[in-house]
């Protein structure tokens, strides 16, 4: 069996600040590429000093979960007590996955997984293979954790809704805007905004002719819509619903930011 330190060295030292870093993200907490390094080398010192002592198997446990909370400290600014302990339990649970996931993968390529674990770098895989799986482990987490956030941020604002018109109905999603300022000139009432893809909809169902053109602000510039009338708009809250009539409706002439809805509804209404 063949052991290069320096390749060791390497290897943990990126894996420990790709973990550090993943961390830190995920548990939306500050800190500086300096602190993150320092951590990262603590941890590969501490790692690669392990081997040299033989020590138990429960006190190696306590020393590597000992290092955790070290590392996971040296490398932040937590607000509190409860966004430093997330953050050790997010790099614990982190370190596991990754272990599993290349044992896992390993596995599947039917490759002996404990060279790598015991540092032998004779093995028919590139050096760094192990580096470049837990990166590509951390992106996916980072991008499934970005989704999370987004999902509990937007779905309180979605809402059931159906749109009447010449007594057919339209069962679509509406979103809560609430930097949707629109009102009628000439009534003073709100305006709810529909996509293009749903007013094409409405078309084919009768929607009556255009009462007439609203001018608005955007950020590049000036533009306006058409507006109609819709016959009835119900919008469920729960258990509730409202129920408004002859509501205006605007057509947007852009894309929606998801596609999750078809109409922004205006704050308004709810």
């Amino acid at each position: 069996m063949s052991v290069y330190i320096e390749y060791a060295f390497i290897d943990n030292i990126i894996i420990n600040y790709i973990l550090i870093e993943t961390s830190i993200k995920l548990a939306h907490v500050k800190s500086s590429f300096i602190f993150r390094f320092f951590s990262a080398l603590l941890g590969t010192l501490v790692a690669l000093t392990i081997p040299l002592f033989s020590i138990k198997e429960l006190y190696l446990i306590v020393i590597k979960i000992s290092l955790a909370f070290l590392m996971v400290y040296v490398c932040g600014k937590y607000e509190n007590f409860k966004r430093y302990f997330l953050t050790v339990f997010l790099f614990i649970i982190l370190t596991f996955l990754s272990g599993g996931f290349i044992i896992a993968i390993f596995y599947f390529l039917d490759i002996d997984y404990q060279k790598y674990f015991i540092l032998n770098y004779d093995s028919v895989l590139p050096i760094g293979i192990s580096v470049l799986l837990i990166y590509a482990l951390s992106l996916s987490l980072l991008r499934l954790g970005k989704l999370l956030v987004k999902e509990r941020n937007f779905r309180p604002f979605l809402r059931n809704c159906i749109l009447v018109i010449n007594k057919k109905k339209f069962k679509i999603k509406g979103f809560i805007d609430s930097g949707n300022s629109l009102y009628d000139v000439r009534s003073s009432l709100p305006v709810v905004v529909c996509s293009k893809s749903l007013y094409e909809k409405l078309k084919g169902a009768g929607l009556k002719k255009s009462i007439s053109k609203m001018a608005f602000d955007t950020v590049s510039g000036s533009s306006e819509m058409q507006l109609f009338i819709i016959d009835e708009l119900l919008i469920y809250n729960g258990v509730t619903v409202n129920i408004f009539n002859n509501v205006l409706l605007g057509v947007s002439k852009f894309g929606f930011l998801s596609p999750d809805y078809e109409l922004l509804l205006h704050p308004e209404l709810m």
